[in-house]
């Protein structure tokens, strides 16, 4: 059975690439009027893609980080659609791969925590009251496996996923007497931008060909649209029995 989404309004942060992209796609393919975020004005080209296919979707530059963003953002979603039903946070950043602590500049550190715990933190902030109205509002928090259930190539990255993963399960207490339901979705290994970016800086680090990563990728990754059609499910009221979170390949 196919998850319904029709007629959702489904707002979906870091949905220029990777499983925010997907995610985006699927919700509109089921039929979902998206709105896609990213700090890449790249989005664009995303939601004409979706337009093209019949789909619904628009797309405003947004940085998480910004609070006067986000706030425009969800002002943006209310004004366009009249509400608010879903949350995707999507946005992250990996920087510094493989770096020890002495190597790890103190700004990339606190650039993840901004995008992969205050952005989460912003966007649950001013979508809350629009999810309360929908009646049966739902926040979807992108965590990672790295960080919760083990390390991670980037040390910033394992905070920031940590501090998301940690932030998700109170959000998931503090909102369920309003009627939201906050869930995390632990991917594993997706061939995504950053997954492919941490492989091959390892392979160079180790003096190995840049292929070495895209190939191992490919054989042993799994599939952002994977990932999306788990999401999508958490999305719809399906999943209305569902708590916590989920973890996939």
């Amino acid at each position: 059975m196919t998850a319904d989404l029709q007629g959702k309004v489904i707002l979906v942060t870091g949905a220029a690439q990777g499983i925010g992209a997907a995610t985006a796609e699927l919700c509109a393919l089921r039929g979902a009027r998206v709105v896609i975020a990213d700090h890449k004005a790249s989005g664009e080209a995303r939601a004409a893609a979706i337009r093209d296919e019949g789909g619904c979707a628009d797309f405003l530059q947004t940085d998480v980080r910004q609070q006067d963003e986000v706030r425009a953002l969800i002002d943006f979603v209310r004004e366009r659609h009249g509400g608010l039903d879903k949350v995707v946070c999507a946005a992250g950043v990996l920087p510094g791969p493989w770096l020890s602590p002495e190597e790890m500049p103190l700004e990339d550190f606190k650039r993840a925590l901004d995008v992969n715990i205050t952005g989460v933190f912003l966007c649950a902030k001013y979508s809350a009251p629009l999810l309360e109205a929908s009646g049966r509002g739902v926040f979807v928090v992108i965590a990672s496996g790295a960080g919760v259930f083990g390390p991670s190539s980037s040390l910033a990255y394992a905070s920031g996923k940590g501090g998301a993963n940690g932030l998700s399960m109170t959000l998931q207490e503090r909102l369920a007497d309003r009627g939201i339901r906050v869930n995390t979705i632990y991917p594993g290994n997706i061939i995504t931008e950053i997954k492919l970016s941490v492989d091959i800086a390892r392979a160079r680090r180790e003096g190995r060909p840049e292929q070495d990563a895209h190939d191992y990728a490919s054989e042993h990754y799994g599939m952002p649209e994977g990932v999306a059609k788990v999401i999508g499910f958490v999305l719809s009221d399906e999943a209305d029995y569902l708590r916590g979170g989920v973890r996939t390949r």
